[in-house]
């Protein structure tokens, strides 16, 4: 944004155009005791220049994913974008493209959402995707008041091994709906306890989440979870890291009637945590209660393809007691990204991924397995990430670790059953095998006391 200050002649000339006398007088239609009665208590202005060194200076502070190495996951990764990506994005046409309400001037991002939902159709396997959500742990929410609402019911039941991060979002959204949130304790290898599930589980509630892979990383035995809820009658939430679906079994192979997951993987930057970008899909039956936009395809009086908004359930296009929700966006230019990423791989491409991470988590499980004062709590399948259990505390890794260029992993104390010293580690595709063996030097430097911190 440019510097651009107001001299005293403009602030004189805009208070001529408004027919005032002064600033005063802009604030005087307001009640004398909540106005301010002395000087804002500001610093001296400062130069253009001198802003630009002052946040320079700050700027500098912060170390971004190109000066660390990250083994950093829980939710959001660092993978390799490719650079066509940044390309087609920045291309002004999508970049300050608005919502397609208009699609005589909108083909382009109406395609581009069109070719979206495709793609989270095809990965999921369910019947209908719409045009994207702000984030995963919103997608979440939205799903389970589908359900909540299809089935008129009003309990809901999350595992302990969610993560904990979206359950506080579903919780928040469902405390002011009066719906009762169960919660699924973690078993013994870290998934779901499917005797504890038998039993939380009746015909009174609505849903059950399943996350897969779940928060620790591990897979969940998806299967027996469902055959739980089938028996029940409570339908299933498939929560997904969309790259494990390249290399594991749909959500709808396994009976999920909606799912929803973090797109962020694919070809968005992690940022500072942020933008994100949020997936739902459902069967069929679900379909009108999707929230959001759905994009459609269809055929002009030329016979050219055409793609307009289909469906639209937000309020301000039908009644607003017949709108499903007013907090989801299309997330355009993130769907674009990665709708660019998606397209550059193709199924072959996918699949390779898939591979290249469980690759890699299986060499660094295998080096760190080896490094004294470590251990593997959970030896059951996982892709991505996975649960390290150090015989010190894993906050004090992580400073150690930080200190040497790298983010460790995130610690896990009082999350799904972990301890003070669990640290949940991630490895993509992004991670070379020098960066994994280095990484387990960290470990045994640390635990051997030669990396003591104060």
């Amino acid at each position: 944004m440019p510097y651009v200050p107001h001299s005293s002649a403009d602030i004189q000339y805009m208070l001529q155009v408004m027919g005032q006398q002064s600033i005063a007088d802009l604030f005087a239609h307001l009640p004398e005791n909540i106005r301010l009665q002395r000087p804002l208590d500001l610093p001296d202005g400062l130069t253009e220049e001198e802003v630009r060194r002052y946040f320079g200076k700050i700027a500098r502070r912060n170390h971004g994913m190109g000066e660390l190495v990250s083994f950093l996951g829980a939710g959001v990764y660092d993978a390799i974008i490719p650079a066509a990506c940044d390309a087609i994005v920045s291309r002004s046409e999508f970049l300050t493209a608005y919502t397609p309400y208009q699609p005589e001037v909108s083909q382009g991002t109406l395609q581009a959402i069109y070719e979206w939902q495709s793609f989270i159709c095809r990965l999921t396997g369910l019947d209908v995707s719409n045009a994207s959500m702000y984030d995963g742990s919103t997608a979440l929410n939205e799903a389970l008041s589908m359900l909540i609402a299809a089935k008129r019911k009003k309990v809901i039941a999350l595992p302990a091994t969610l993560n904990p991060r979206w359950r506080r979002v579903v919780n928040t959204y469902m405390q002011g709906e009066g719906i009762e949130v169960l919660e699924v304790p973690v078993g013994p290898q870290g998934t779901t306890d499917t005797e504890a599930l038998g039993t939380i589980l009746s015909s009174e509630v609505a849903a059950f989440v399943i996350p897969n892979p779940n928060f620790l990383g591990l897979i969940e035995p998806v299967d027996e979870l469902t055959a739980i809820a089938d028996e029940a009658g409570v339908a299933i939430v498939a929560a997904v890291n969309p790259v494990s679906l390249s290399v594991l079994k749909s959500p709808a192979e396994y009976g999920a009637a909606v799912a929803v997951g973090e797109a962020q993987p694919f070809g968005i930057n992690p940022g500072w945590g942020g933008p994100l970008l949020g997936f739902l899909a459902c069967s069929e039956a679900h379909k009108r209660r999707i929230p959001g936009r759905i994009v459609g395809r269809t055929k002009d009086n030329r016979g050219n393809n055409g793609y307009v908004l289909t469906l639209q359930t937000r309020e301000q296009h039908i009644r607003r007691e017949k709108a499903t929700s007013n907090i989801c966006s299309n997330q355009g230019l993130n769907a674009l990204r990665a709708t660019v990423y998606l397209s550059m791989l193709g199924s072959g491409g996918l699949a390779e991924l898939g591979e290249a991470n469980l690759v890699r988590c299986a060499a660094l499980r295998q080096r760190l397995s080896q490094v004294p004062g470590v251990s593997l709590p959970f030896d059951g399948p996982v892709f991505n990430e996975f649960v390290v259990r150090l015989n010190r505390p894993a906050v004090d890794f992580q400073a150690f670790a930080r200190q040497n260029g790298v983010l460790a992993g995130l610690a896990l104390d009082g999350v799904a059953g972990c301890g003070v010293g669990d640290l949940l580690v991630a490895v993509t595709e992004k991670r070379t095998a020098a960066e994994i063996d280095s990484f387990g030097d960290l470990f045994a430097e640390f635990l051997s006391g030669e990396g003591a911190t104060s």
